[in-house]
Order: C-alpha cells, then structure tokens, then sequence
C-alpha cells in the first residue's frame, strides 16, 4: 500500500481555544471528524479499535510537475517586496505599482506551472508542501521573515489558485498591512481572514484552508490508535466543562509517551507495520487517557503535511506542543522569562528519557526523536524560535524588563536590526533604550547572565554603532568597568574586556577621544594587585602601537587640538617624541610642524624637557627633531641650550638651529638672541658666523662692539675669513658704533706701498659703514637706503638684514656640479637671491650656486631658507672677496636705477 489520503485541518494552538466549551456528548472521533470532514470514522463492532478509512484525494495540480528553485524563490521575495511596499507608501505610489506589477507577474507564472500555489508558513520560514515538508533554502533570511510577517498577521497557509487577477494580489497586500496597523492577535487575526476574503470578493486567494495530503500509513495506524484510546476519557462525560490548560506534570507526561510512541514508528529499526501498529498500542495501553486525549488534540491541531514522514511529524509535533505551552504559560504570567529556559529543558530531557530504545537494534540506544532533542544546537534554536514568535507586546515587555538577558542574543540582534532599518527616530530611540537595558544586566547576580550579556554585547557591537554614529553613550563603558572590576570568572572577564576594547577602537576611530580616556582611567583606576592584573594588561593593550599612532594622527590633524589628546600622549613622551621623529622625515613632516609645536606646547615640561635632552645625543636624527620641534614649541628653551650643544654639532645642524632661532625672534627677543650669539660665535662653525652676526646687528646689541671690532680688524682668533670681517663690518655700521670708526678709516686708508692693503670688498664695506657711522653728506644716499629698509621691515618680527632688488631681466643660475637646467634669479640682495626652478630643494640643503650677471659670475654657499610654489629661496653663507664685490656692484646698480 503505497499511501493513504488523510485530510488534518490546521487550527488554533492546544490552549488558546481554552475559551470555547466542549459539545455535549460528544466523543473523540466525533470531534476528529468535525474537525476533519474529509476523514471517515467508523467502529468496528469485533474491535475497540475504530477503522479510518481514506478519502479519495482532489489532485491540486500534477504531482509529477517541476519548477527551477530560482522562478520559485524569485515570486516569494518579490511577495515579500509587494508587502513591504504597502507598508512604506499610499496605494497610487509608482513604487508600489510597479511592486505588484512584478509579483503579479512572478506568482501567476508559478501557480500556472503548479496548478496552484500552496505556502505553509513555518517559524522556522516558507514550507512549499509540494516540493516536500522541508522549509525552504534561505540563506539571507528573507523567507524566514516573510513567514514571520505573515504569521504575525494571522495566516498559517496560503494558496494562490491557478487563476488570480493582479486586483486580488493588491487587495490581500493591503488587508495584511491593515491587520499588520491594528496589532491584532495573531489567533483572531487568523479567525477573519476568510470573512475578510469573502467581502471583498477574493476568489483566486485563499488563507488559513485546508487541502487534501497524502499521510503516511504508519501515521494513519497511530491517529486512529490514538482515536481509540483517548476517546472515551472522563472529561467526555460532564456536560459543558471549559477546556482548561494543562499542568506542566500532565504536558512531561505526554512528552514522554510520545517519546515512548517513536521506537515503533522508526522505519531504521527494521520494524514492520504489523509490529509498528502493535508496538503503538503497546505503549498506549499503559498511558493514561488524559496523556492520550491531549496528544489527539494536538494532532488534530496539527496535523501531518503532504508525504511527511513520521520521524519528521513527531519531531514537529513535539515543538507545537512545547511552543504552545510555554507560550500561554508565559502570556498569562505563571513562567517568568528566567524560567523559560529550565523549563525547556526540563521538557527536553523528558522526551529523551522516555526515547530509551532497548527491543532490536538497541545499540542505536536512543530514537531519532529522543537523539533530535538530545542535540543542544537543536534546543538552543528552538529557545530562538520561542522569543522569536512571542507576541510583541510579551516581548517588549521583556526587553524592557531586567530580564532581558534571558533572550537569546540572535533575537535581540534580530530585533534590534528591525528597529533600525525603520529609519524613523522612535525606533531608532526604543533600540537604544533596549540596548542600555541589556548592558544593566552586566552586574547581575547570576555568573550565567554575566557571561551571557558580556558576550551577547560583543556580538551586537555593529548594532550598536549604527545606533550611536558619532558618541556612545558612557553608560555603555561605565557598565562594563564596573563589571569587569568585580567579575571572578576569568571567562566572563575575558568577553568583557574583548568588550570593553571594542569600545576603545570604536571610540578612536570615531574622534571620541573623552570616550576612550574614560575607559582608560577606569581600567587604571583598579588596585594594582594580582586579581585585577588583566585590568592593567588590557590598559596596556589599549594604547598599543597601532592606537598610539592613531592619537597622534588625532593630535596632528587639522582641527582644534582636543585636550584630551595631550593627556593620553603625556603617558608616554619617549614613544611620542620617537613618533614626531619619524613624521618629520616623511615629505608631509614640515607641513605638520606647526600641529607638532602646538602639540608639545599643550603637554608642557614633560616632553619639552625630553626633548631637551635630546639635543645632546650622537644620533643626528633625533638631534635635527629636537631642533625643529623646540624651535617651534618653546623657543628659548633651545637658546638656552645654544651654549652647551652648538659645539658638539655639525655645521648644517648649527646652521638650522641658528637661523631657526633668528626666525623665531620678536622684538622682545632679539636681544636675547643677539647676546648668546656673540657669546658663541667663537664655537660656531664658520658657514653659520656670517648669520649670527647679521642677527647681532640686527638686534643692536652694543655689548657685541669690541669683538665685532676685533673680527672686522682681523685679530680674532679663529674668525678671519674675508667674508666674516665685511659682515662684521656691515654689522658695526648697522649698529652705527662710533668706537669703530677709527677702525673703519684705518681699513680703508692703509696701504702696503702702492697698493690698498685690504681687498676691494672689505674697503667698500667699510666705506659704507662710516658713511653710516658719520652722518656725512656724501653718504645721504646710502642711509636713506638703510631708512627705507627699516621703515619697510619695522610691521615684521624679523627684520630684513639687506634690501630686496627685483630684476626686470632675470639672472641665470647654475648649481655648480649637477646637469640640473638653468635656474633663474628673479629677486636678489646681499643676502640671497630667490631662484625660479622646476627643481625642488628640501629646507636646509646647501648647494654652490653661480650667477651669471654678463661676463661676470658670481660664485657663493647657499643654504635653502624656504621653499615657494615656483622655487627656492636661498641666503648666501659664504663667498669670496672679489665674488662678493661683484655682487655689491650689481646690487648698487640696480639701486641706482
């Protein structure tokens, strides 16, 4: 015998019809019957066994047709695309339109080729019973939650007839959304679905009915068994009793015989149906008829699917009736949500118990029923699917509540990723409310929901930064240290500093700097003893490499300076000050000077002093930084240091750190800079002298005269370069020093017999100072050429040391040794030169230039002072006499014209 047809209608759960009063007289056939007219029921005068008989089956379509799994799932999300679009728009939307055009166009396609398309609606998705009584593939969870919308309004099974126009589609889309608006009960939104269908003419859609399915036989044995021997129970006999729930001892008891019922019914054990039938009753006849009358029931409620089999129905006929129980158990207030899970397994290990198989093949020792529910992953999906089909109202109540960490964290994710996809602000507001809720659980009694929140907030970390975009709030971290600081399970310790830390990294990502530090200080904030030594390791962790160099990138960036940030970097200013090193030898370091200075200037003494130090080491990398940054930072600090650190450094080393300090000069300073200049003088390297004595006349700084005088006459020790006496020179006329005069004169009178004993240069130096000294009215010109240039240069910090000359016909220039292109000299004086070139020079670098003025060259030392957007500008360290002569007469020619 192939298969028999049963017809098993569908219907409301065990205890929600607890409402309704039992029919007088009326037996348990009776009832099974009513509930399913196409089942025939007769009792067979020789047996007290009755005789199901099969009706004869109406074919809904040809059993042999097939459909591509991909047209299938493609009209079942397009279903679920039409729903939700007549939740988001007004019935005229082009949206919602062209929504139902395409569902239309997909389900009428699918019906055609089925003869009717029949969905049953399983929590765990969307059952096609043609294509079997598995739920459909959905790896996005698309279907699951289609089923979820669906059955939440009120329908258990759809079917789309074979012919359905697009008017009816568009008028059930719209009933489910209204269904949907009113929040109506699941059960009686499921009892008005044929009456709304009815009214408004909906012919092709049908909801909520029943179809004829081919039952197993061995399921069809233990229907009628059950028929038999729950049929005549005690309650039969009164009059009108309400059906009330049953008692958790009497819902264990029923579990446990239908754990006992599945040995006989496993095809795997080798079993005959004759066996089967006899093994049922076996195990019938020692049951109470209670037990019995409640499992009929059930399968009266739900009964068989299409060809399934009976390992499948037993396994999901159990999950109906625990579902049920805990969940009017749970709605009427006698199971709190910390009891949920005790009780579920408590129920578990009863049917598990009772699977006990020890007849033929006793080495499988337990069912395939018994073996399901033995399976923990099996258990904890089934707890999802329980607070995942509670009502809403029962489940918010929990989210709210202080037990909201008994729900399990895939429903929290699940429900809180709802909230946030709404896109409105109220639930975005209700999400968050529910998030901080679940982390007040942190410092719960119980370890188990310690453990269980720790974790189930490290798997909604993306949730929560959707939900904070820009700051999380600090109750988060505050919940978490306060946790972490007394927790004693080294498990839950760990899942809350893997908590704890991903706040961190959220909050530096983020810029939330206070946020971070919060963390850090209360981390910090714990004894230092060896139960809280994870604490400090975690601390540690938190400003590791990676996240340092984040602070510092926060610290450096083109934005106020936030105070938290110089806090953070105080902790540790030899990692800073290595950091800030490093910068300035990549290509964007000048350009981050500036945010450095500021920087260091906020955290004071502790890295200033550091960097202090620094100038004194061999390394020349660290000695150029300290330079740089103190020159920006606290410039006097590095003139104090001058004395002590020029000597031991090269000569482009004392070259930046001079003209550094010369730049950073004011009016207040330059005194200052001018007196320890002529102190050093003697110690610096002779490229740097002619700069300092430029900044010492500058400054006019009167002390200086005497060993001015000396190096201008040629009696200094070490400092008697040409080109060193002529700016010494420069500088006593600058400072008009009448104690030099007679120097002066003697330099530019003495002879050594015909001829001049100073060179050419020197003398017109010298001249030029006296004219300045003097105040004769042969030189009007020469300081009303020095006026000009004070006047001009009197609104800057720095004055200008010579007078700037634009050339209308530019200079060629040439550094000498390289097969660089011609440069050219658009801006020259006695000083430097700006030179135009695709060439860029670094800051610092000095070069042998020639200028080429006619027939003439000029050779000098350079060093690039500054960089422009077309080319370098460079002061002139050193030169020969008769060079520095040409460029005297070039420049005063220019000035005459």
């Amino acid at each position: 015998m192939a298969g028999l047809w049963l017809r098993i209608s569908g219907g409301k759960g065990l205890v929600r019809g607890a409402h309704k009063l039992k029919k007088p007289g009326a037996s348990a056939e009776e009832r099974l019957q009513g509930r399913n007219p196409a089942v025939s029921i007769r009792r067979d005068v020789s047996s007290a066994v009755p005789v199901v008989t099969p009706v004869p089956p109406r074919v809904v379509g040809q059993r042999g047709a097939e459909l591509p799994n991909a047209d299938l799932l493609r009209s079942l999300r397009a279903l679920q695309v039409l729903l939700r679009s007549a939740r988001l728009y007004h019935k005229n939307h082009p949206r919602l339109t062209e929504s139902l055009d395409v569902a239309y166009e997909a389900l009428r396609e699918v019906a055609a080729s089925l003869s009717g398309l029949e969905l049953c609606l399983d929590p765990r998705g969307v059952v096609v019973p043609k294509f079997g009584p598995a739920v459909l593939s959905d790896p996005r969870g698309e279907l699951t939650a289609l089923a979820a919308d669906l059955r939440r309004a009120g329908i258990h099974s759809l079917l789309f007839a074979r012919k359905f126009h697009v008017g009816e589609l568009d008028t059930f889309a719209q009933l489910v959304h209204t269904t949907l608006l009113k929040s109506e009960e699941p059960d009686r939104a499921a009892a008005l679905w044929a009456i709304r269908l009815a009214e408004q003419h909906v012919e092709g859609i049908e909801v909520n009915t029943q179809t004829e399915r081919n039952v197993d036989t061995v399921l069809t044995s233990l229907i009628g068994a059950l028929v038999a021997y729950g049929g005549s129970s005690r309650r039969d006999a009164s009059d009108v009793t309400p059906i009330r729930p049953p008692e958790i001892e009497e819902m264990a008891a029923s579990l446990r015989l239908l754990g006992r019922l599945t040995p006989p019914l496993e095809v795997a054990r080798g079993l005959s149906p004759e066996e089967a039938a006899r093994g049922i009753h076996g195990v019938l006849e020692g049951a109470s008829r209670e037990c019995v009358a409640l499992l009929l029931s059930a399968v009266s409620q739900h009964g068989p699917r299409d060809a399934e089999r009976p390992q499948s129905y037993l396994l999901r006929l159990s999950e109906c009736l625990i579902f049920e129980f805990l969940t009017a158990e749970f709605g009427s207030g006698a199971l709190a949500p910390t009891g949920v899970r005790p009780l579920f397994q408590r129920l578990s290990e009863d049917i598990v118990t009772a699977g006990g198989y020890s007849g033929p093949h006793s080495s499988q020792h337990l069912s395939a029923l018994a073996v399901e529910w033995a399976n923990e992953t099996h258990r904890e999906q089934l707890i999802e699917r329980f607070w995942t089909d509670l009502p809403p109202r029962e489940r918010s109540a929990t989210l709210r509540g202080p037990d909201v960490w008994c729900i399990p964290v895939s429903v929290m994710r699940q429900t809180l990723r709802q909230l946030v996809e709404a896109g409105a602000d109220a639930p975005r507001r209700e999400a968050r409310n529910i998030l901080l809720n679940y982390s007040r659980c942190l410092p719960a009694a119980k370890p188990s929901a310690r453990r269980v929140v720790a974790a189930g907030l490290g798997e909604l970390t993306p949730i929560i930064e959707s939900l904070w975009p820009n700051q999380l709030p600090e109750e988060l971290s505050r919940s978490a240290l306060k946790a972490i600081s007394g927790e004693s399970v080294p498990e839950t310790a760990a899942l809350l500093g893997a908590f704890l830390e991903t706040l961190a990294r959220i909050c530096m990502l983020r810029s939330d700097y206070a946020g971070f530090e919060i963390i850090l200080l209360g981390l910090e904030s714990t004894p230092h003893d060896a139960q809280h030594e994870h604490m400090a390791t975690l601390a540690q962790r938190l400003i590791a490499q990676d996240r340092w160099l984040l602070l510092v990138d926060g610290a450096l960036a083109n934005r106020p300076l936030d105070p938290v940030l110089p806090r953070l970097l105080q902790r540790d200013p030899e990692r800073l000050l290595d950091r800030l090193t490093l910068i300035l030898t990549e290509q964007r370091g000048n350009e981050l000077l500036s945010p450095m200075a500021r920087l260091l200037r906020t955290i004071g003494p502790p890295a200033l002093g550091l960097l202090e130090t620094r100038l004194y080491e061999a390394r020349r990398q660290r000695v150029l930084a300290a330079i740089k940054l103190l020159a920006g930072a606290d410039n006097d600090r590095l003139l104090r240091a001058l004395p002590h650190a020029l000597a031991s450094w090269e000569w482009n080393l004392q070259d930046l750190a001079v003209s550094e300090v010369a730049r950073a000069a004011n009016a207040a300073s330059a005194g200052s800079v001018a007196f320890v200049f002529s102190a050093i003088l003697a110690d610096a390297h002779p490229l740097v002298v002619p700069m300092m004595i430029d900044q010492i006349g500058v400054a006019n700084q009167v002390s200086a005269v005497p060993l001015l005088i000396e190096i201008a006459a040629g009696e200094h020790e070490s400092l008697r370069d040409q080109f060193v006496r002529i700016k010494a020179i420069e500088a006593l006329g600058r400072m008009r020093a009448a104690d030099a005069a007679a120097l002066l004169h003697e330099l530019t009178e003495r002879r050594d017999g015909l001829s001049y004993s100073e060179p050419a240069g020197l003398r017109a130096a010298a001249e030029e100072a006296l004219a300045l000294i003097e105040n004769r009215p042969s030189s009007a010109r020469v300081r009303a050429a020095y006026e000009t240039l004070e006047q001009i240069t009197k609104p800057f910090a720095v004055h200008r040391r010579y007078a700037r000359i634009p050339l209308e016909s530019p200079l060629n220039a040439q550094i000498e040794g390289t097969p660089a292109p011609v440069m050219r000299v658009r801006t020259i004086s006695l000083g430097g030169a700006y030179l135009e070139s695709k060439r860029k020079l670094s800051v610092g670098d000095s070069i042998k230039l020639e200028i080429r003025s006619g027939l003439r060259r000029i050779h000098s030392t350079a060093v690039v002072r500054n960089l422009g957007p077309d080319g370098n500008g460079i002061e002139f360290v050193h030169m020969l006499d008769e060079d520095r002569e040409k460029l005297r007469r070039l420049v005063q020619r220019h000035l005459r014209d």
